[in-house]
């Protein structure tokens, strides 16, 4: 996804959408925040079915996926 957008890295397209998100009224502000936990939840669900197995690498991907969550309070 960073690539399509002309971005090196995908932590650079989350800066730019962190950025944009801050841009927006607040009324939208919250209706994308609120898309965008959902997205965060459903990929939270499928790391869990996909690691259960391995606890350290799910581990690993949650608290990413917790770095993810906090630019959206």
């Amino acid at each position: 996804m960073a690539r399509s957008l002309g971005l090196k890295r995908a932590t650079d397209a989350r800066q730019a959408f962190l950025r944009g998100l801050r841009a927006r009224p607040e009324d939208e502000r919250q209706a994308i925040a609120v898309r965008e936990q959902g997205r965060l939840d459903e990929l939270e669900a499928r790391i869990r079915a996909r690691d259960a197995a391995q606890p350290e690498k799910l581990q690993r991907r949650l608290e990413a996926l917790g770095v993810l969550r906090e630019g959206l309070e």
